[in-house]
């Protein structure tokens, strides 16, 4: 079924400013913040996206980070919300990604409390992730609020964002939650990864996947009795229950595996471990971790950091960006390991594994990574290959591939947006008259009958064609760095006067031509470099009707910078809810360093309120 939005139209008046898809799956229950004034944000945004199949309308473009959690909740949290609600897809998202960005901490002192040290800072993701509880954090919370999703058993629980859960089962008790798992890519600061590292660990955790890997969880129990003891009483189980399972773990009493290059995990209590010593390897698809107050707090030069895993070769990893106390709830339980093995992706088995709400807790790396995944087999068999119009019928077929699974559903998503959904093997009905005329990226997502829930994807288009409006979009130069100046020309075609054409990036309006104008121009800055940058036309007529493009592909180098060029703003109209916040996009192209470009809305809408923001971004609330 689709639902139609009640809308209310808002013009921006003025501003003035200084591939085929990946064979992974789990990419459409992702949802990427990022920060498009940061040209490493936006790079390492479009390279996962291309890697791990998520649709560009999976990105919101804000800054993640903000100065402290007052300000967060009433305007980054409401801008998150408000394009949730006014894209559709609150309900489908299962992690929250931030890309490397300029944070990687909100300051959010008084809000938790906790006899043992101060809590004076949350993750970024953390907030994001636990937007749900923000009334509650906000009347205060202490340290060892429950994460509701944790359970202390060794088995392969999927996570599903739409449930809610209690002491780690879905459940309808008052006092159950619901949550989306954070994460984040990376941090490139002081003491963290380098760029390269960051796109490095993408590659190889994308290579990882469904490949079942042969080695060794190393649980390495310590002399340091305030890093270990909080953790190793709990080894033995573990190394039990995985061997059990098929999969190999030891207990060894050291600080590093040395002398072991098979280590598909390592969990150790150390301030300072040697982690970059050759001693020991880590294979792709590993998760490793070392029990320390300040692993993931890059302010400090004391002790190893947590990125030091990922330039290891590690695919995740955790630390805490505070001192946390010894508490155990705030690190990873050994049956993370046990639970990873047995299929589900490297962040469900992070957060099952987290007992506390994660507000000092980061995970690094890449959430999606599924090395012992089995995806379902999907296809869509006499899928159309010509314009669509009026009511059609899809048939899809899928079987699990895992031992003795099922198919427990299908999902229809249009655009990245689910429309249907049916148990088991059905078929779905889509009325195109209540689409926009031309082209759609189209889906069908099954979900197999495992507590692990595989997911495997079937990708296609789907051209609609009801009301004779049609638009071109093409380029002259399909390739090039961040100061090329990309242009582009668009045919539009339909049953009435055209108003305005505006290139998009998934949601985000990036340039627009009005009235009969067919060209506009941006730099290759504003999008950030990557691949496969996906963009697509939409013209809008003067008696309501629009079509769409197919999109474009642009390949932009991280590189190239041109200086000098005055800016170029562009004007739009925005349609959405009336009843919900909503993020609204400041489209500048520019030639200058992004960070330096600083933007003014002269008019605000005038049925709107201004609820802040920064740079090419605000928020409003109707």
């Amino acid at each position: 079924m689709i639902s139609k939005r009640a809308s209310a139209a808002v013009n921006l008046l003025a501003l003035l400013g200084t591939a085929p898809l990946a064979a992974t799956q789990d990419g459409e229950r992702a949802l990427l913040i990022v920060d498009p004034s940061n040209p490493e944000s936006l790079y390492v945004a479009n390279h996962y996206a291309e890697k791990r199949g998520i649709p560009p309308q999976n990105m919101i473009f804000m800054r993640p980070g903000t100065t402290d959690y007052s300000t967060f909740a009433a305007t980054n949290m409401q801008g998150f919300v408000g394009e949730l609600a006014n894209t559709g897809m609150t309900a489908q998202v299962d992690f929250v990604v931030v890309p490397p960005s300029d944070n990687y901490y909100i300051s959010a002192p008084g809000l938790i409390s906790d006899q043992c040290s101060p809590v004076t800072r949350f993750t970024v993701p953390g907030a994001y992730g636990l937007y749900r509880q923000s009334e509650d954090i906000q009347a205060g919370l202490p340290i060892n609020t429950p994460n509701h999703f944790f359970k202390s058993i060794y088995s392969g629980n999927a996570f599903d964002s739409e449930k809610t859960y209690y002491f780690g089962v879905p459940s309808s008790n008052a006092k159950a939650e619901s949550y989306l798992i954070p994460t984040m890519l990376g941090y490139t600061g002081t003491r963290g990864n380098t760029l390269q590292e960051v796109l490095d660990m993408i590659d190889r955790s994308v290579a990882a996947d469904f490949t079942a890997p042969l080695g060794t969880v190393y649980y390495m129990e310590t002399t340091d009795s305030a890093r270990s003891s909080p953790r190793h009483d709990k080894y033995p189980v573990a190394v039990t229950r995985l061997n059990t399972a098929g999969g190999a773990g030891q207990h060894l009493l050291s600080v590093l595996p040395l002398g072991n290059h098979d280590c598909l995990g390592v969990m150790t209590g150390w301030a300072s471990p040697s982690i970059a010593d050759p001693g020991f390897s880590l294979l792709p698809g590993s998760f490793a971790d070392h029990l320390t107050s300040y692993a993931g707090s890059f302010w400090t030069g004391s002790q190893t950091k947590m990125s030091a895993w990922i330039t290891k070769g590690a695919s995740g990893t955790a630390g805490t960006i505070e001192e946390p106390c010894n508490y155990s709830g705030k690190f990873p339980h050994p049956l993370l390991h046990v639970a990873y093995y047995k299929g589900v992706t490297l962040g469900e088995a992070w957060f099952r594994s987290t007992g506390f709400m994660p507000f000092q807790s980061l995970f690094l790396g890449d959430p999606l990574t599924r090395p012992y995944g089995s995806p379902p087999f999907v296809d869509l068999p006499g899928a159309p290959q010509t314009p669509v119009s009026g009511t059609i019928v899809l048939s899809p077929v899928a079987s699990g591939t895992a031992p003795g699974a099922g198919i427990a559903r299908l999902d229809l998503l249009l655009d990245g947006v689910r429309l249907d959904t049916v148990d088991g093997v059905g078929t779905f009905t889509l009325d195109t008259t209540e689409l926009t005329d031309g082209w759609h990226d189209l889906r069908i997502i099954a979900t197999d009958s495992k507590m692990q829930r595989n997911v495997g994807r079937w990708a296609g288009n789907l051209i609609v064609d009801n009301l004779g409006a049609s638009v071109g979009l093409t380029t002259g130069n399909s390739s090039g760095d961040l100061g090329t100046l990309f242009g582009f020309t668009v045919s539009p075609a339909g049953p009435a006067k055209v108003v305005e054409t505006v290139l998009m990036r998934g949601h985000r309006v990036v340039a627009s031509a009005l009235g009969q104008n067919t060209s506009m121009a941006l730099y290759g800055q504003v999008l950030g470099a990557g691949g496969a940058v996906m963009v697509q036309a939409e013209t809008r007529y003067a008696d309501g009707t629009r079509s769409r493009s197919a999109p474009v592909s642009l390949s932009i180098v991280y590189s190239g910078t041109t200086t000098g060029s005055a800016p170029g703003v562009f004007s739009f109209s925005k349609h959405v809810r009336n009843d919900s916040s909503f993020l609204l996009e400041l489209p500048v192209s520019h030639s200058d360093d992004p960070t330096t470009i600083n933007t003014t809305v002269l008019t605000n809408p005038s049925q709107s309120t201004s609820l802040g923001g920064v740079g090419k971004w605000r928020v409003f609330q109707p």
